[in-house]
């Protein structure tokens, strides 16, 4: 499959999607390989890939990643990485982030400030 449609694009999202979900690494990591070699992906597209080095147990790897990408990609991601990495940054990127706009990532920086809490 050589990808250069936005239709193949999101086909191709959705299949590394799909197997990052099923934890088929080696199979997401092909799949993200693909998606970084082409020219036209949205860099929030890029960043679902965060995930794999993530499930490996390799922060660092995820958030150098993701710093690869424009500053405003993902900040969420970069404070999960954070806060794996036990950075006393996370907290305040969390915190930030808990009063974004977007119900999703406010959502889940408040479930990880909240799962912070209790595991103290």
């Amino acid at each position: 499959m050589s990808p250069h449609t936005k239709d193949d694009i999101a086909q191709l999202v959705e299949e590394m999607t799909a197997a990052i979900v099923r934890q088929e690494l080696g199979r997401a990591e092909a799949l993200w390989f693909q998606l970084r070699d082409l020219s036209n992906v949205a860099p929030s597209a890029l960043a679902i890939g965060a995930f794999i080095p993530i499930l490996r147990n390799e922060p660092r790897d995820a958030l150098h990643f993701l710093n690869t990408l424009p500053d405003d990609c993902c900040p969420d991601l970069k404070a999960l990485c954070t806060y794996l990495l036990g950075d006393p940054i996370w907290h305040l990127e969390a915190s930030t982030l808990a009063d974004s706009d977007d119900p999703l990532m406010r959502s889940a920086m408040r479930h990880l400030l909240e799962t912070s809490s209790v595991a103290s």
